[in-house]
């Protein structure tokens, strides 16, 4: 069995919405995503039980907090809808902006409630501000109650023209993503949160950014200047978070994320439908990455299937 645990649906109705907005300048996917026949025929072409869709959060780049709650619930009901027509072969996970704290609680409540959500989407910074914000607690407490995985998407973060979309040849995009999911989980660790709510699970796009790659140098610095910072070795962290699999087939990326992650913390993920061949090649060359990484196949099976049904509780 496989199960992508980060795949993306942009609507149609979605597309409408955020047409001529920051994300529709700078991104491109193909709208045939929102054909359930073509994602089904894609799935059944490579074996993909079940895909975990979800809404990719820069979508709310540039949106008033209003009309990205609007976004929001627009994505989650169409992700409902697709789940509730396939319920088999889709699973539903939720979008919320935090924004607006009182709406993202009342969307959380009914993602989960009304929407059968296994999970809910944040961007890794919210307009500017950390997710260790203090005002942001509440929806933690909320989320964990629910034992459910927080999936972290990066998105833009401030004025720097150096890596700058345009002026800076898309390094936002390439370079500036990785860096804003790896800040994010700085901040949950150094800011408190996990502390606060320890069963907190937490979903870091793109096989956990900068962290695996960086992990010795982490700690060096933990060492020297941060242990008086946190009650806890800043290692014991890690158990909280997982890293998906969806690197765009880098084949060396695979074996350094399953060295951190481990057999229990690492989830096959796409990134579907963006990459080229409208969406394929990122599928082929993740499930590809995976299998030449030659794990024993009861290991395989849990980074393909295993892990993400646990964290989304599925066949419960």
């Amino acid at each position: 069995m496989i199960i992508d645990i980060f795949a993306h649906h942009i609507s149609a109705r979605v597309s409408e919405m955020i047409a001529g907005g920051v994300y529709a300048r700078h991104y491109r996917y193909p709208p045939q995503n929102a054909d359930p026949q073509v994602r089904l025929a894609l799935m059944d072409r490579y074996g993909i039980d079940v895909q975990a869709v979800s809404q990719t959060t820069p979508v709310l780049m540039g949106l008033s907090p209003d009309e990205a709650a609007a976004v929001c619930r627009a994505s989650n009901d169409d992700n409902d809808a697709l789940c509730r027509a396939y319920p088999d072969r889709f699973v539903n996970i939720g979008m919320v902006s935090l924004l607006d704290l009182d709406e993202a609680l009342r969307e959380l409540d009914r993602c989960v409630g009304g929407l059968g959500c296994r999970g809910i989407t944040v961007s890794t910074n919210q307009e500017g501000r950390g997710l260790d914000d203090p005002a942001f607690r509440p929806f933690y407490k909320e989320l964990v109650g629910y034992d459910l995985p927080l999936l972290l998407h990066p998105a833009h973060w401030g004025d720097y023209r150096l890596v700058d979309m345009d002026e800076g040849w898309r390094m936002m995009h390439v370079f500036g993503w990785p860096f804003d999911s790896t800040q994010a989980v700085w901040r949950l660790i150094m800011g408190g949160v996990i502390d606060e709510f320890p069963g907190l699970k937490v979903v870091v796009h793109h096989m956990g950014a900068l962290l695996p790659y960086f992990e010795e140098r982490i700690y060096s610095t933990f060492e020297r200047h941060l242990k008086d910072r946190l009650p806890r070795h800043i290692s014991e962290y890690w158990g909280n978070f997982y890293g998906d699999t969806a690197v765009d087939g880098t084949k060396a990326a695979y074996p350094c994320g399953y060295a951190f992650f481990g057999a229990d913390r690492l989830v096959f993920g796409t990134d579907y439908p963006f990459g080229t061949e409208s969406g394929e090649a990122y599928v082929r060359d993740n499930l590809s990455g995976v299998r030449a990484m030659g794990l024993p196949p009861e290991i395989e099976a849990r980074v393909l299937s295993g892990n993400a049904a646990r964290l989304l509780h599925l066949g419960s």
